[in-house]
């Protein structure tokens, strides 16, 4: 009787250390501006610069296209999820590409509005505030994207992931089975359940932002 009660008192012992699993993620998030040739034209004639700067920023780009590469820390646990981009860790020649007295934003201008933290909380994202919690009490204002499996699979830290794809066609989600469903680098999965290991979104104006998790530290 003495050995039932012990295990069941190291069963729940157990499920309740796994409810209260906390986790330290990092994800590199790397992004390639391309601008559409249409579009550079477009604003750059608006700005009255010459056909030859124009000519001559495009060869540019084609050659070496804007990168720029940052780290996101995620501390995950299952109330909330707080993702932060480490501001520190920016490298890469993405920001602002001057042409005379001609600037344009390589990038759509929310890679730009750098935020210290998001939080992450029952599949939303409330942005951060200056309120007692340092967040939001409104939901994020977007449209929620509908996903789909694509039926491919990507192994990432060694934990197997199954892709999907937003309707829209703008976005990669990778998510695995393996790992609590709060593990997420800032992305609503929407009809999708499951840990966020990785995404991929391309923005109308040709930028792409990859972001992967390189590392993953429980914390008991």
């Amino acid at each position: 009787m003495r050995k039932l009660i012990l295990f069941f008192t190291l069963v729940l012992f157990a499920v309740y250390c796994n409810a209260q699993q906390k986790y330290i993620c990092e994800f590199v998030d790397s992004t390639i501006s391309v601008i559409p040739d249409s579009l550079f034209r477009h604003l750059a004639l608006k700005n009255s610069l010459s056909a030859k700067a124009i000519e001559r920023f495009l060869e540019q780009q084609r050659a070496n296209p804007a990168y720029r590469y940052q780290l996101r820390i995620v501390r995950a646990e299952k109330d909330q999820t707080i993702i932060s981009l480490d501001k520190y860790s920016i490298s890469g020649n993405l920001t602002m590409e001057t042409l005379g007295n001609f600037k344009l934003l390589a990038v759509d201008s929310m890679l730009y509005k750098d935020f210290d933290s998001l939080l992450y909380k029952d599949g939303e994202i409330f942005n951060e505030a200056p309120t007692s919690s340092g967040f939001s009490d409104k939901l994020w204002d977007r449209p929620k994207r509908a996903y789909r499996g694509t039926g491919k699979k990507l192994s990432i830290l060694n934990y197997q992931c199954d892709e999907y794809i937003s309707a829209d066609a703008t976005c990669y989600i990778w998510i695995t089975s393996e790992l609590p469903e709060y593990i997420n680098p800032g992305i609503r999965t929407n009809n999708v359940k499951g840990a966020v290991l990785g995404f991929m979104y391309t923005q109308k104006t040709g930028t792409t932002t990859k972001s992967m998790l390189v590392k993953l530290e429980k914390i008991l």
